[in-house]
């Protein structure tokens, strides 16, 4: 028996496959539109279901790089309405595919202001395993080890991975090098902001990064005018609001972190 007949079979059946899955992701997200519509209506905001990647994996005909990418995009989607079920959803998105290294990196940068910090370390934890080619898993990792934990000794050994991959661009790959070596911690933290900026495609990430940078330019704006009150009057106002006269600030700013300022008895801006 010829066994050419059965092979083509096989081959056209997997084709076959392979164009439906496409149409068939399409209809399963027009549905579950249309039905997350006529919810939202009469609930709003509704969080997402979790579905586990072994069910998903069930009906997405084995393309599960293609599943992951799908699930990646809904999860981006809920950041800004439902951020408790974000962890959740990236596991989702990395158990469908373990290599998919993005989401690791988002995950450990955007969790911690979240109130995920430990959520964060753990799902980059798992990234450093899976994708060790990708950069920004251990860079944004050592940077939550930085700013979130304040673990400088975290922070230097996964900075000092990043130094040494021949990948890692020139921006992070140069603080990642001189970790440790800024006159102030607040000098490193925006050197490190500003390279996420630079380094960043991701619209989120980069808008995080720039807000961080705009707070720490602020903390120095406060000290700065608690410097000139203090020359003026000899002493450091014990209640920021003081600082707001002619000569010194017009207003105090407000934190784009959404946290508020206030000084200590030194003259230190610091923000809660």
């Amino acid at each position: 028996m010829n066994p050419a007949p059965i092979e083509q079979k096989q081959i056209y059946s997997a084709s076959i496959r392979n164009k439906a899955f496409p149409f068939l992701i399409l209809a399963i997200i027009i549905a579950s539109q249309y039905y997350y519509d006529i919810r939202r209506s009469e609930r709003p905001l509704i969080p997402p279901t979790i579905i586990p990647a072994q069910i998903l994996k069930f009906g997405d005909l084995g393309l599960h790089s293609a599943a992951s990418s799908l699930m990646w995009i809904y999860t981006i989607q809920q950041v800004g309405t439902h951020p408790k079920k974000i962890p959740d959803l990236i596991k989702v998105v990395n158990d469908l595919d373990p290599k998919f290294g993005y989401p690791y990196a988002f995950a450990v940068l955007i969790l911690p202001p979240l109130g995920f910090k430990d959520g964060g370390v753990e799902i980059a934890l798992r990234g450093v395993r899976e994708v060790n080619t990708d950069w920004k898993i251990p860079y944004y990792l050592a940077t939550t080890y930085h700013i979130f934990f304040e673990d400088r000794k975290n922070a230097l050994f996964y900075f000092d991975i990043v130094a040494r991959m021949p990948n890692s661009p020139q921006e992070a790959k140069a603080v990642a090098s001189r970790y440790g070596t800024s006159k102030t911690v607040r000098d490193q933290t925006k050197d490190i902001w500003a390279s996420i900026y630079e380094t960043s495609n991701d619209e989120l990430v980069k808008e995080r990064a720039s807000r961080y940078i705009i707070h720490i330019d602020m903390l120095e704006l406060l000290e700065k005018a608690a410097l000139i009150y203090r020359q003026k009057y000899g002493y450091y106002p014990k209640k920021i609001a003081k600082l707001v006269q002619p000569g010194i600030l017009k207003e105090i700013p407000l934190s784009p972190l959404g946290l508020e300022f206030y000084l200590d008895e030194s003259g230190r801006a610091l923000a809660k």
